[in-house]
């Protein structure tokens, strides 16, 4: 029987309209002691998948690399620079996720994602904590590659916007 990874981090765009949005996660007051620890953590998490291209910022910063790969702790699974939205854009993750790196024990990884059965259910029914109104996030890295979809996807009458 293969181990399980729960995913967490991974935001919704026009291919992916069922995961969260980094927005409802925004949280300017987080403890910087406890959000230090979380970076930390997230840093020294094993790459174990790597992906055709690289993601994009869905605030669409500056940041022009945000990786490729996944990295694991052992129970959960996460985008490489998921830590960028936590530092750049005070994303705060789900406390059960914070409560697991405030009480980690090593664990040991195996190594591959064939290894795992992926728990992606769980985080996308995350909603998060906060709506700060005037934060957006973007559905595709340029608004070009929505008008695409949307000419793409005009026959089912299901566009983006």
């Amino acid at each position: 029987m293969k181990q399980k990874l729960i995913a967490i981090g991974y935001w919704k765009s026009i291919h992916e309209p069922e995961l969260p949005d980094p927005a409802n996660f925004v949280d300017l007051n987080w403890n910087p002691h406890e959000k230090s620890i979380v970076l930390q953590h997230l840093k020294k998490g094993k790459a174990i998948a790597d992906w055709m291209g690289l993601s994009w910022c869905r605030f669409r910063c500056e940041e022009s690399d945000m990786g490729e790969s996944c990295l694991t702790d052992g129970k959960y699974i996460y985008p490489e620079k998921l830590s960028h939205y936590i530092e750049k854009h005070n994303v705060r993750l789900p406390d059960d996720f914070i409560k697991h790196i405030l009480n980690y024990k090593p664990m040991n990884i195996l190594a591959d994602l064939s290894n795992y059965d992926v728990d992606y259910e769980t985080w996308t029914k995350e909603l998060g904590f906060n709506n700060y109104g005037s934060v957006y996030t973007y559905l595709a890295s340029t608004d070009e590659e929505i008008e695409k979809y949307n000419l793409r996807k005009k026959a089912t009458n299901n566009t983006y916007k």
